[in-house]
């Protein structure tokens, strides 16, 4: 850039992908979807009368917050190290103007603002650069991210791009005689797997658990549907958790952690987030209507209970917990549902409890994370001091869940599966050894807020299960 040149000169700024990471207008969209969805029924009418009047009436209907906006860092800095140089900075943006006003009003950097006027003018493309030539009355610079802001750029002696393709960055200078850019490098593949939340789908090993209570998983076919309703659990699962993110964009932006997560962060964007969620919904759902009805049923049950979640269960003190519990047990009736195995009363009393005390220790630990970091619970019914209530009842489950299994073995399946059932008696101790260390960690801190993620990556889990395993062979076999 000839900084000799541009700092003399006003600078004109985009917003949308530009000064944020994201686009406004798809963020009142999102916002409408949660808060209030039938109003989406009106938007087709609100689009036949201009999109300035349709951002308009987005921006009164579902408004996002200005504050907790996900900012490009490195641009906003230089932006106010040219402010505070003393150089006349101007937004400029097709977004709606009351929106616009209150972006300017909190970074306090701004001459003045040009944007959509919420009836006729939709400020993009040409129509930006006409209203900065008349405001402005001379050359200007302008930094921009996309390809509307080429009819912009093809009249300024000099240009920034910001977070823009290489093809749009060598179009731009092909019209600009001097162009400077930022970049970050987002939306890669690794950051939308991310939002897919990839690692996530090592809970769908529970599916496998049919096959292994009833001893039946060396066969061939079985194993095979299996595995293919664990990648479409997959498929349905990481579409349940990127609509499950963008429902929760404003709280996840106020979470110590959960604000980094790619659609509160910005890393990726809210409209491919949608297209992601549709096409991932839709092909697990008809690829699993082609193999079993029952299987397209059971994932579409999954998903609607994951919705009902998201949008109103979890907010319901203790019933959340419980919701959490059927989900995670869900996935063991979609391995009976694959595979054919008679249902296990057993296995699913069992399963339920002990789901729901990892499901009290998920709430227990995002409590203590909470009083820690000295926040405050958004979208919860739970406050900081029930975490000993918390801790109580997610005891109770994990013993619950011991009590059954003591029962199951003194039944007659047992006796018809094992030829040393006595043996499975060792499996007792290994068990609540198990269930109070995890208390015991979640206590202290210790225990990731997905309390199933960190059993699957804890490595005395693998030794106990090893243990376990060695037992439930030895009492098979009769060794």
């Amino acid at each position: 850039m000839d900084t000799a040149v541009s700092q003399t000169l006003p600078l004109c700024v985009d917003l949308d992908g530009t000064l944020i990471r994201s686009d406004l207008l798809v963020e009142c969209v999102v916002r409408l979807a949660h808060r209030r969805f039938w109003l989406l029924l009106l938007v087709p009418f609100w689009l036949l009368r201009g999109r300035a009047y349709l951002k308009r009436r987005l921006a009164e209907a579902a408004p996002p917050e200005i504050a907790t906006l996900p900012w490009e860092p490195t641009f906003l800095a230089w932006l106010r190290d040219q402010h505070l140089a003393g150089r006349e900075i101007w937004l400029a943006t097709a977004a709606d103007e009351t929106l616009a006003r209150q972006v300017a009003a909190h970074l306090g950097l701004f001459r003045g603002v040009v944007a959509s006027d919420g009836a006729t003018v939709n400020l993009k493309g040409q129509a930006k650069f006409e209203a900065l030539r008349r405001i402005i009355g001379g050359p200007f610079e302008y930094a921009g991210n996309d390809y509307p802001d080429l009819a912009v750029w093809r009249h300024c002696p000099t240009a920034i791009v910001v977070n823009a393709p290489a093809s749009l960055v060598d179009q731009v200078r092909r019209l600009v005689p001097s162009v400077s850019t930022f970049a970050c490098g987002r939306r890669g593949i690794g950051v939308w797997l991310r939002a897919m939340r990839i690692h996530q789908w090592a809970k769908n090993v529970l599916i496998l658990v049919p096959l292994v209570t009833a001893h039946r998983f060396l066969d061939p076919w079985l194993l095979l549907g299996t595995l293919i309703a664990f990648v479409l659990f997959g498929l349905c699962s990481s579409a349940q958790y990127i609509l499950n993110d963008l429902i929760d964009l404003d709280a996840d932006r106020h979470h110590p952690t959960k604000a980094k997560r790619p659609f509160a962060s910005g890393e990726a964007s809210l409209a491919g987030g949608l297209a992601l969620f549709v096409l991932l919904l839709g092909s697990s759902l008809l690829v699993a209507s082609a193999i079993s009805i029952r299987l397209a049923l059971a994932l579409a049950g999954y998903f609607v209970l994951s919705l009902s979640y998201s949008l109103w269960l979890k907010r319901l003190l203790i019933a959340d917990v419980f919701v959490l519990a059927s989900l995670y047990s869900w996935r063991i009736i979609v391995g009976h549902v694959v595979t054919g195995v008679i249902f296990s009363e057993w296995l699913l009393s069992f399963a339920f409890f002990l789901f729901l005390s990892l499901g009290f220790g998920k709430r227990m630990t995002e409590l203590l994370n909470v009083h820690q970091s000295g926040g405050r619970i958004r979208g919860r019914a739970y406050r900081v001091d029930d975490i000993q209530q918390v801790n109580l009842f997610g005891v109770c489950s994990a013993f619950l869940a011991a009590v059954v299994f003591l029962l199951y073995l003194q039944s007659d399946k047992v006796k018809s599966l094992y030829r040393e059932p006595a043996l499975l008696w060792l499996l007792c101790p290994v068990l609540l050894y198990w269930l109070t260390r995890i208390w015991v960690l979640s206590g202290r801190g210790e225990v990731h807020e997905d309390p199933v993620l960190f059993v699957l990556k804890d490595r005395v889990t693998y030794v106990t299960g090893a243990i376990a395993a060695v037992i439930m062979f030895a009492a098979k076999t009769g060794v």
